[in-house]
């Protein structure tokens, strides 16, 4: 039996107040055991058959397509590890002519940018599957190829060396120093002497398999590495496993699952378990958590952020280097979040410094939205400046300074320090159609230099919608583990939360674990649960606005007797919350029962 021992000073102390008599519940959350689902192997929509992949931030996407007209898929890669792509190895004889062909893309808002580019690339293997010399690449996509249009790209015809019996097409995307954007691929073609086409799927149209399928587990959609796992389990006989940094190269990993839209009042609470092996758990200041987050009412979506992190090992140092952004805000959006942050990778690099932040709205030309823009007001310390909120990972920090650099105004400038992204944000009206412009002078020291090929600092826009509140984030006191807990062991997570006034949103239940400055993490989630406390009267476990003979077959299951404890998913059931399913539960369950709702 599953003992909640970290919530129970929510259910029996926080809610007293509250709830003098029972309560009524409403699951939102379905497949928390993560039993249902293909596991490895299974379907995986972000994968194409007949390819395989390398590197964690490539995947084949509907957001762009050339073939077949009409809508369909392209293979799309972004960031992530210095070299990322997909390749496909057929027969080939010595001297036979091999020519390969694509079409690639990218976005004017998602540009290729820093020195990434995206191309293709033509080898040949011998008998052993060892290349054979370095092969013919090209670059087609960089920072100063055209958007919004399919470029074509060819190599060849090349013949095939002494020794040959494969040849290799690969769709590359590189970058040394920095990478941002993204890039496309499509009708992709490779033929012999002249001869057809022999690619496999060079359309991505055909979905394929893969380890770590991001719909594995059904319910649920995968990001980073992830799979089903029987290795360990707190309930049944699965679990989800997260897997961060080694041969994956993600920092972020996890799985999450849209809920239910929630309203002003409504109070929920999130519930799961993780586990940190002892060996290959969590180390240093990785971390794994479960988040809230939100999103507009109905399904809506809100665009994705907009960044320009233009501050990197080959800015001046010692001087204010100004970062700019101009942007539109997108339809819907009614408040833009104004960050300012630096994403770094490494314990050695320097600090980095921002002053004189700035937004202008085209509506009101000439004025600062930003309140305190150049960090004067505020005491200091964590959270310590007036009007802006910090955001971390473990070990990092954003805090007011005054006395390492000279401020661009005033006296007091705003320190960025750590190994991973961290920074403040401010939010500020916006009107749809209006341009925005946000800025801030950044800054480096040359005795402590901010010089880590993969950092880089600057200004960031995410959008919001009015009534939508923050997300509750990793890294809060009692929905994070860390290496400091216990290992081989299931710990409790929790988040409890009220919508506040005025507010409506979708939900999301995400599970995530995050790499930090460690080397390699995996750990398991499992016993996932999410309950409305105050919306339906009664004990509503599958979420369907009735109290029918499914809730029923549950409560039995539940059902444990005074202090017997708390199992999965009974949290819906306990309404005395005593952290039991009794007598008094059960008997607040039968008058309330309605049979299956009505359509």
């Amino acid at each position: 039996m599953i003992r909640y021992d970290r919530i129970r000073l929510v259910l029996c102390v926080a809610l007293a107040g509250v709830v003098a008599t029972a309560t009524a519940r409403q699951g939102i959350l379905k497949n928390g055991s993560m039993e249902l689902g293909t596991g490895p192997g299974g379907i995986d929509e972000r994968r194409a058959a007949g390819w395989e992949f390398f590197g964690s931030t490539v995947e084949r996407s509907a957001e762009e397509n050339l073939e077949p007209l009409g809508g369909g898929f392209s293979l799309k890669a972004f960031g992530g590890a210095t070299v990322v792509g997909a390749f496909q190895d057929l027969d080939v004889l010595p001297g036979e002519m091999v020519t390969i062909s694509a079409e690639l893309y990218t976005r004017a808002t998602d540009h290729v940018g820093g020195d990434a580019f995206a191309g293709i690339k033509l080898e040949f293997l011998d008998g052993s599957d060892e290349l054979i010399g370095s092969g013919t690449e090209l670059p087609v996509l960089d920072s100063g190829s055209p958007s919004d249009t399919w470029t074509p790209a060819s190599i060849g015809p090349v013949a095939a060396p002494a020794g040959a019996v494969k040849t290799r097409f690969t769709c590359l995307w590189v970058f040394t120093n920095q990478s941002q954007g993204s890039a496309y691929w499509d009708n992709c073609q490779l033929t012999i002497d002249g001869g057809e086409d022999l690619l496999k799927n060079g359309d991505f149209e055909e979905a394929g398999t893969s380890q770590a399928t991001p719909f594995g587990i059904t319910n649920w959609i995968g990001f980073g590495t992830q799979e089903k796992s029987e290795e360990v389990a707190l309930d049944g006989s699965s679990s989800a496993k997260i897997g961060v940094g080694g041969d994956s190269g993600s920092t972020f990993s996890g799985l999450f699952q849209d809920m239910a839209d929630l309203e002003a009042g409504d109070r929920v609470l999130l519930n799961a378990h993780v586990f940190s092996p002892n060996a290959g758990g969590l180390s240093a200041s990785a971390a794994a958590a479960i988040k809230l987050e939100f999103f507009p009412s109905g399904g809506a979506e809100i665009p994705p952020p907009e960044e320009a992190l233009d501050f990197d090992e080959n800015a001046p140092t010692d001087s204010w280097e100004l970062v700019s952004y101009t942007t539109t805000v997108p339809d819907n959006i009614t408040l833009a979040r104004i960050v300012l942050l630096a994403n770094d990778e490494i314990d050695t690099n320097g600090p980095v410094y921002f002053d004189s932040a700035d937004a202008e709205r085209s509506s009101q030309p000439g004025t600062n939205q930003l309140l305190n823009p150049s960090f004067e007001m505020g005491a200091g310390g964590a959270n310590g400046l007036t009007n802006w909120v910090e955001f971390r990972g473990l070990g990092c920090s954003a805090r007011k300074n005054a006395f390492e650099v000279p401020a661009d105004d005033g006296l007091s400038v705003l320190k960025i320090t750590g190994n991973c992204v961290a920074g403040i944000y401010q939010e500020i009206e916006v009107t749809p159609g209006e341009m925005l412009t946000i800025s801030s002078f950044v800054r480096s020291r040359t005795a402590d230099p901010f010089n880590d090929p993969l950092a880089m600092a600057g200004v960031k826009v995410e959008w919001q919608a009015g009534n939508i509140p923050g997300q509750i984030d990793i890294g809060g006191p009692t929905n994070t583990v860390t290496a400091s807990d216990p290992a081989d062991t299931w710990n409790n997570v929790f988040i409890d939360f009220t919508m506040p006034p005025g507010s409506a949103a979708g939900s999301r239940f995400t599970v995530i674990a995050a790499l930090s400055n460690a080397l390699e993490a995996n750990v398991f989630f499992d016993s996932c649960e999410a309950v409305v406390l105050n919306k339906f009267d009664g004990a509503d476990l599958d979420g369907d606005d009735d109290q029918d003979m499914l809730d029923f077959a549950r409560l039995q299951t539940c059902y444990s007797g005074p202090g017997g404890g708390l199992g999965w998913p009974c949290i819906v059931y306990d309404q005395d919350d005593d952290l039991d399913v009794d007598g008094p539960d059960a008997n607040f369950f039968y008058p309330r029962i309605t049979g299956p709702a009505q359509p």
